[in-house]
């Protein structure tokens, strides 16, 4: 915190505060931290003398923050898309990224095996259900199944007979998802004609409910992940500690998105919690702790307990040392949050 001169009405002047914000690091008057940041966001529980930090993170920050990652974090990973099924979020409330979504998911089953869905609440249903991805279904000329493909997807005429694909014949065309006229134009696009015959079975009307689901975990969900890690330290260690040098690489990557010269963020599948495996406690959990080489900080980051995050902190850390070793889990049943022991 740094203190500046200021003009009061008597002409003399006063000193005020002024902060560095630990993310952007620029030095701002106390006004501009009327905002609180919380650790874990808050589109993922409310939690019981939740950690929350105060005049850290800059409202300009906070709102960057929400816009751009919180929002892609809540609304387009499998976490996110999570919440309903474990009650964190009711079903009328969730918000669906639509069929562009980094979650790819594909029927296994039934009459339309292989076509592509996203979730959505269906006010017909009063439940989030699975909507059909605008698509083309095309037959397979081995196996007689089709494959579909979104309408960036299709292929051009010239590559149907190396793909072993059919545009021709009864029936060997699938619309899912978007007009007949639009399909045409689509298909017209590609140099094929398209006759309507119209379909046997709906998808909302198919019983399938075996998917294959696929999600693309991008450099946004990276820096969402990394903000809660980088959140975490600074609750518990402070803003002083978290504005050193070492923190630079980190906080530039969630800000900004400037990649560091190692990797700052994995992800994988193995759990934190040295007692699960396949079945685990539903909540979310935060660590922090030195790496084995003794001078970097590493912290993992797990929401709903399903993918754990990896996060380099800071690698070579320059500063006084501290005991920086402390974790947390989240319960998203009864809000409480519980200090975890090391092993």
């Amino acid at each position: 915190m740094r203190r500046v001169g200021e003009a009061s009405q008597t002409g003399k002047k006063t000193m005020t505060a002024n902060i560095r914000c630990i993310y952007c690091q620029e030095d701002k008057p106390e006004s501009a931290y009327e905002r609180s940041e919380h650790v874990i966001p808050q589109s993922f529980g409310k939690f019981l003398n939740n950690f929350t930090l105060l005049h850290l993170v800059c409202d300009a920050c906070n709102q960057f923050f929400g816009d751009n990652l919180e929002l892609a974090l809540a609304r387009d990973t499998l976490e996110g898309q999570s919440r309903t099924d474990f009650g964190v979020k009711k079903a009328e409330d969730f918000r669906s990224p639509g069929h562009q979504s980094r979650i790819r998911i594909k029927i296994d089953e039934g009459p339309f095996k292989g076509a592509y869905a996203y979730r959505d609440y269906s006010e017909v249903d009063g439940k989030v259900t699975l909507q059909p991805v605008p698509q083309i279904g095309f037959l397979q000329v081995e196996s007689g199944e089709r494959k579909y493909f979104p309408l960036n997807e299709i292929p051009d005429k010239q590559q149907f007979e190396e793909l072993g694909l059919s545009f021709q014949g009864p029936k060997s065309i699938r619309v899912v998802g978007l007009g007949v006229e639009e399909a045409s134009k689509k298909l017209a696009e590609k140099g094929i004609s398209f006759r309507y015959e119209g379909d046997v079975v709906s998808m909302r009307e198919s019983q399938s409910i075996l998917t294959e689901e696929q999600a693309t975990i991008d450099h946004t969900i990276f820096r969402a992940t990394a903000k809660i890690a980088f959140n975490y330290l600074a609750y518990w260690e402070g803003g002083e500690f978290v504005r050193q040098l070492s923190f630079d690489w980190i906080r530039n990557f969630v800000r900004y998105g400037v990649q560091a010269p190692y990797p700052l963020v994995r992800v994988s599948q193995h759990p934190i919690l040295a007692d699960e495996d396949m079945r685990r406690r539903v909540g979310h959990l935060v660590t922090i702790a030195w790496a084995a080489d003794g001078v970097s900080i590493f912290a993992q980051v797990s929401l709903l307990n399903l993918f754990t995050y990896s996060v380099a902190l800071a690698r070579n850390y320059e500063g006084v040392r501290r005991n920086v070793v402390r974790g947390h889990f989240f319960n998203t049943y009864d809000g409480k949050i519980l200090e975890l022991g090391t092993n």
